[in-house]
């Protein structure tokens, strides 16, 4: 038995994969198995895994597509491993990842779910080292790891039953996480991400946002213990910009989510609820009573009331 589990979904990416493999056969750990299941490629894949002749390597034909969630939960069923760690076909982890990760879970016995710092081939960071304990609450914005520099607790997914699912199934697997274990995220670049133009069509992008609200909603309504109302709905939702949204109505569900805080991490908490704010200013129609609203919010600073009012004022003489 391993002590990691690769599980690397792969479609189409004859290009890549064997970049991808081979800096998973080049980590400085070397207790792992990687699990490649090839969804149903219509390319080269097979052909360009096949070169690969370590042991380690077990490779998952598929017949039929079936998405990533279904890939990896076809993977994660003949995983062995202490540990889960994702990869994707067209990334590129660096030579100690897998043993920096393994180490960071090995001396936080109590988190079941962590990623890394991610940076694209040209150098520029894909996300920022933030805080553990702003990582829960931040699930309310947005998906807080790089999918593919994860690592799982595999016993944690086996205790309670869980599985990828959803056109999203990093976001709704983190939520379901969010309240079983604790969450941490090394401050290292350890991935290199490759943005390729086939994951942001427009097609994708309309079913990936309806998608996120619809679990932003959920992550809401277990925060605050109760259903959200339509506009709440509308607050906690990523939307179009000009809407006629009541920033009175969006400072009272800032403040509620700051009192029902089901993590005890106040300034955390605090910086989700403003960046929650400042979403639904700016894409906010501005009136005459945006100024009284603004001031009637008493998690933001002075500073930054007096700076939203200047900005609504140029937004009505515009």
């Amino acid at each position: 038995m391993a002590l990691v589990s690769v599980l690397m979904p792969v479609f189409n990416a004859e290009t890549c994969v064997k970049e991808s493999v081979q800096s998973v056969l080049n980590q400085t750990l070397q207790d792992f198995e990687l699990i490649v299941v090839d969804d149903a490629s219509t390319d080269n894949s097979l052909k360009s895994l096949s070169s690969f002749t370590d042991s380690r390597i077990k490779i998952l034909s598929l017949q039929e597509n079936l998405g990533i969630a279904g890939a990896l939960n076809t993977g994660f069923a003949e995983a062995s491993g202490k540990y889960i760690l994702r990869m994707d076909a067209d990334d590129v982890a660096l030579p100690m990842r897998f043993e920096r990760q393994v180490e960071y879970m090995e001396t936080n016995p109590n988190i079941g779910l962590s990623g890394t710092l991610v940076e694209y081939f040209d150098g520029t960071l894909f996300n920022s080292p933030v805080e553990n304990a702003y990582l829960k609450p931040s699930l309310l914005l947005d998906c807080p790891f790089a999918h593919p520099s994860v690592i799982i607790r595999k016993e944690v997914m086996d205790k309670y039953g869980l599985v990828f699912s959803g056109y999203l199934e990093d976001y709704q697997l983190w939520m379901n996480l969010s309240r079983i274990t604790d969450f941490g995220l090394l401050p290292e670049v350890l991935l290199k991400y490759r943005q390729s133009e086939n994951q942001f069509t427009a097609q994708n992008f309309e079913k990936r946002r309806k998608e996120a609200n619809k679990l932003r909603v959920q992550f809401a309504g277990f925060w605050l213990k109760r259903e959200l109302t339509e506009e709440e709905k509308s607050i906690v939702s990523v939307g179009p910009s000009g809407q006629n949204q009541n920033l009175q109505e969006v400072g009272d569900l800032c403040m509620e989510f700051l009192r029902k805080d089901p993590w005890d991490c106040d300034n955390e908490v605090r910086r989700v609820v403003k960046k929650l704010f400042l979403r639904n200013f700016y894409r906010s129609s501005k009136d005459i009573r945006t100024s009284i609203q603004i001031l009637k919010n008493g998690f933001l600073t002075v500073k930054e009331r007096l700076d939203l009012i200047k900005k609504s004022h140029y937004a009505l003489f515009e």
